[in-house]
């Protein structure tokens, strides 16, 4: 029997989990009244609350107004720090624990995508580099949804299918729950107003069609292929095979010399961000993802050894 997917309960409420302690440190900072672009730094490694804070946004925006695509100062100053206080301190519904579904992992690989997709993004020039981040910092916010929307069902599929291609795992989602991973991504993307050539982009990234034969949308999908397969390699702290990743560039007109060049400026980028992710992290405030540079910390030393 199939586990549909709840839409109404899906796009009518934020029940995309965040880690308590995170909702609570974005709520003191509020309240401290830390500077909009620092605070918007914070959010920037939350696939939950960043979709939230730009649908939050959005639903502010007068029709035939151009809506928000990234967090960033101007956009947060538009909602107030009451609201965001408010935001903030409004629990999201407790997530049930689901089986093989490994929730760090998950928040380290969307940041890892949307460094990459924004470091691969300045080479290509194919939407601005905020917009890139926060499509890939989203692109994979579906699974996130199965893991919180059916916790059981969702287990049990990733045990039996979880280490299978993704275009396999994507089937037995659909046939499982009524729609797949990324479709739940693009759909969650649309309620909070993101452009629909990045929704695009994103529903069909794992499989893209041939490379200028649909647009820039469809370039927009390899981009966040081969963003996606620098954020596995970089996960593995560059260990592993090249060649999904070298294909797919390719497609992109970029050689071997020049994607391992892009591979590195993407690892050192997440090197930066990912101790964010955890909860000390809050101690480091005032991160900028545009720095020109990159401590040199002993994760980029050790991936550098295979790139």
């Amino acid at each position: 029997m199939n586990a549909y997917i709840d839409l109404a309960r899906l796009l009518g409420g934020a029940i995309l989990p965040s880690p308590a302690w995170r909702r609570h440190w974005l709520t003191t900072l509020c309240q401290q009244q830390l500077p909009l672009d620092a605070l918007a730094e914070q959010l920037g490694c939350d696939p939950a609350l960043t979709g939230m804070i730009i649908g939050l946004a959005n639903a502010g925006v007068p029709p035939g107004e151009r809506q928000h695509a990234a967090v960033n100062a101007a956009m947060l100053a538009t909602i107030g720090l009451p609201a965001l206080r408010q935001a903030f301190a409004t629990p999201a519904v407790p997530a049930a624990t689901c089986a093989h579904f490994d929730t760090q992992r998950f928040w380290s690989h969307s940041l890892a995508m949307a460094c990459a997709v924004r470091v691969a993004g300045d080479t290509l020039q194919l939407a601005p580099a905020d917009e890139l981040y926060s499509c890939g910092l989203l692109a994979n916010c579906g699974q996130l949804a199965l893991a919180t929307l059916h916790p059981q069902e969702y287990g049990q599929l990733l045990g039996q299918h979880g280490n299978a291609a993704k275009t396999l795992l994507l089937c037995a989602e659909s046939q499982r729950f009524g729609h797949h991973q990324l479709e739940l991504s693009a759909m969650l993307m649309r309620g909070w107003g993101m452009p629909d050539i990045l929704c695009d982009a994103v529903l069909c990234h794992a499989a893209p069609p041939g490379f200028g034969q649909s647009g820039r949308r469809t370039d927009l999908a390899w981009l966040l292929k081969l963003a996606s397969s620098f954020a596995d390699l970089i996960l593995r702290n560059g260990v592993g095979p090249r060649g999904p990743a070298m294909a797919t560039a390719r497609v992109l007109g970029l050689d071997a010399e020049h994607m391992e060049t892009l591979l590195r400026h993407s690892n050192a980028e997440w090197s930066e961000w990912r101790d964010i992710l955890e909860p000390h992290g809050h101690i480091a405030l005032c991160r900028t993802r545009t720095g020109t540079g990159a401590r040199p910390t002993a994760a980029r030393q050790v991936f550098s050894e295979f790139i």
